[in-house]
């Protein structure tokens, strides 16, 4: 069956439509489906893809078939579909035939427009009259239940950020929900860091002082991409948490400030951590653009107002450089895109550091205690996450419909 055909990956492929026929015309596989639809496959992309036990590592899925090892003229030379559905091509010099599991193919059809490459969620831009709450989620089973991790980690990828209440308040949960995730990121604030008031701080985040909106450690060549914030207590007056979507204040200065966004997008900023013994600096520009559109319009943000270091621009250049600076970090006080909300213990937000920014009101820590744990991991830890889970629900759904 076709389903028995091994594919170059571990993922389930639902074979959504039938091959009726196959045949080869020049360097492409033409492809006929059950609705009349056909689709081309050019041969060194088919080779390059073959999921064959002599072209790639059954256990890894990673390709053995060198490509300079094949001559100029390799080609394609006859294609065709067997009584499974499964698309075979025999090539030439003698190498091994492949055969194509058709849920795969559909998936893969670069024709259709369908597949790109990047299965990442689609970031949804917000502000207050799209999002006035961080989605929520039931945190009290988020060790065991896969279920709601899915949810939580989706929410998070489209959306920027995802709260979980109720979470356990014992000391250092936050790293056992990190490890839910993937690998952590340890800084030089180490792996685990507490965020609260205390003596002699190295980041204006140990004290009691009001935070602007902010993304962490701009000051780093690859910043980190996710953030946990887990709190533990919270009796102290004031310090309500504020988000902003950084993409939806690019957004707006593109369409407000066209001159201020090329600013931002364009021109590099210096960032600077400076610490008795710790002095990061970093030059970037302050919106960063994708440069693949199939992943959206931003790679990401560097806003954080105390993290800025001297500028580094022609004097003559400098007001209209401030004046961008200022722009965006206006916006960024603006309530329209200030999603604000208190910490209550057990609550528990992963956020998109390269993409939220996040702050606090100013508190009283003689008034009450207020304590969070916090922790760094990579966005690829989300989105490798992601996909494994949703190979096991498609591998469930899959097993229940035999």
């Amino acid at each position: 069956m076709a389903h028995d055909i091994l594919t170059p990956d571990f993922s389930i492929w639902p074979i959504t439509r039938q091959l009726r026929s196959a045949r080869v015309e020049g360097d492409m596989v033409i492809t006929t489906w059950s609705d009349g639809a056909e689709s081309r496959f050019n041969a060194w992309w088919l080779i390059d893809s073959s999921p064959m036990p002599e072209h790639i590592n059954r256990d890894t899925r990673e390709p053995t078939l060198d490509l300079s090892t094949l001559p100029d003229d390799f080609r394609a030379e006859a294609a065709a579909v067997d009584n499974s559905g499964t698309l075979i091509v025999t090539w030439s010099d003698g190498v091994t035939p492949s055969h194509y599991h058709p849920g795969w193919l559909a998936a893969h059809d670069v024709d259709s427009g369908n597949f790109t490459g990047d299965d990442r969620p689609a970031p949804r831009h917000w502000d207050t009259s799209i999002l006035n709450a961080p989605p929520s989620f039931d945190g009290t089973a988020i060790l065991e239940d896969d279920d709601v991790l899915e949810a939580w980690l989706d929410a998070v990828a489209t959306w920027g950020l995802g709260r979980l209440r109720g979470v356990s308040t014992d000391p250092g949960t936050v790293q056992r929900v990190a490890e839910r995730i993937g690998t952590s990121r340890v800084t030089n604030f180490g792996l685990v860091f507490d965020v609260r008031s205390k003596i002699d701080p190295d980041s204006n985040a140990y004290t009691a002082l009001e935070l602007t909106p902010h993304v962490d450690l701009p000051t780093r060549e690859y910043q980190p991409g996710l953030q946990i914030l887990h709190c533990l207590e919270n009796t102290a007056a004031g310090g309500m948490a504020v988000m902003v979507d950084g993409f939806r204040l690019a957004d707006a200065v593109a369409e407000e400030d066209p001159a201020a966004f090329a600013i931002l997008s364009e021109r590099p900023f210096n960032f600077a951590n400076r610490a008795r013994t710790t002095d990061y600096r970093w030059r970037s520009p302050v919106i960063v653009r994708e440069t693949d559109p199939a992943a959206g319009r931003y790679r990401e943000v560097r806003i954080a107002g105390f993290l800025r270091g001297p500028m580094a621009a022609p004097a003559d250049e400098m007001a209209e450089a401030y004046q961008a600076l200022r722009r965006i970090f206006v916006l960024s006080r603006d309530p329209r895109f200030q999603l604000r909300y208190v910490y209550r213990p057990g609550d528990l937000v992963l956020f998109d550091n390269r993409r939220l920014l996040h702050g606090r009101a100013a508190f009283d820590p003689t008034a009450g205690g207020r304590w969070l744990q916090g922790i760094y991991l990579e966005r690829d830890e989300l989105y490798s996450r992601l996909r494994v889970l949703r190979r096991q629900s498609r591998q469930r759904a899959t097993e229940a419909a035999e």
